[in-house]
């Protein structure tokens, strides 16, 4: 506001039409522990808490962008918001809904197994009793010109703990079929897709446990460990994917131990 009274003389001085300047109050972000300040975010790197200004726990634009969130989707989110002379919150759910909107029809899904207690219960495998020898989930399930994936079933497929059905219960493993948790492993029913509407049967996503890709997910809250679908090696840095039922990420790289992801949003 201080600028604008002096710009304000200028104008006058040179008998300009000032244009009409409206003043936003503070804007702060919810959902980050680490507050919104340069020294307070250098101090952090410096003492090796963070891993630089993209680090994905940083409130910055180097770290929205690095998880793949477009400046189009922040601009979008702060034109809704709206002008105030008062201090305001902006949600980051507002953000992620405006990328969303301008990501999700061009991004290909993928399967993401974690292996974490807190993110699913951890990384279970189960062995197949029979059933087709690939599974072929849709690339984009609103777009069938696209295609269909295809992912190797194998002997044994990991799934999240949390999916586990109990013993005698079935569950829908995306793209390849119903299966009942019998004599702890998984024996394909031959059941259609509407026991999924009219039983409600889950439907849940897996990778096979002897080809996958070991994949790391970085993440505001920490990295995540986990086993991505084995054709996620074949998309490249920068890239961006949804890993079904958990988020949008962006591919970071892809190094001989594991792929690196940047988590993006629900």
């Amino acid at each position: 506001q201080d600028s604008a009274k002096r710009q304000g003389f200028v104008y006058d001085y040179f008998d300009w039409e000032y244009p009409e300047v409206i003043h936003w109050g503070h804007v702060q972000l919810d959902a980050y522990d680490v507050p919104m300040s340069t020294s307070s975010i250098r101090e952090l790197i410096e003492a090796g808490e963070l891993d630089g200004w993209d680090d994905p726990r940083a409130p910055t634009i180097a770290s929205l962008r690095r998880r793949g969130i477009r400046g189009q989707a922040i601009v979008n989110a702060l034109v809704e918001l709206g002008t105030s002379t008062s201090n305001v919150d902006l949600a980051m759910s507002s953000i992620y809904a405006a990328n969303r909107d301008l990501v999700d029809d061009e991004t290909d899904r993928a399967f993401l197994v974690r292996d974490d207690p807190d993110h699913g219960g951890g990384a279970v495998e189960v062995q197949l009793l029979g059933g087709p020898e690939t599974a072929n989930p849709p690339v984009h399930p609103d777009h069938e010109d696209r295609g269909n994936r295809e992912i190797p079933v194998g002997q044994a497929v990991l799934v999240e703990s949390d999916d586990l059905p109990g013993h005698g219960d079935r569950v829908w493993l995306k793209g390849f079929g119903c299966v009942r948790h019998t004599r702890d492993a998984f024996e394909p029913t031959g059941d259609g897709i509407d026991v999924v509407r009219e039983e409600e049967v889950d439907v849940v996503h897996w990778v096979p446990a002897d080809r996958n890709l070991p994949t790391r997910l970085r993440t505001m809250d920490g990295d995540v460990s986990g086993y991505a679908e084995p054709g996620l090696s074949t998309y490249e840095s920068d890239a961006l994917v949804q890993f079904e039922r958990v988020g949008f990420a962006r591919i970071d790289r892809h190094e001989a131990e594991e792929t690196v992801a940047y988590f993006a949003h629900p």
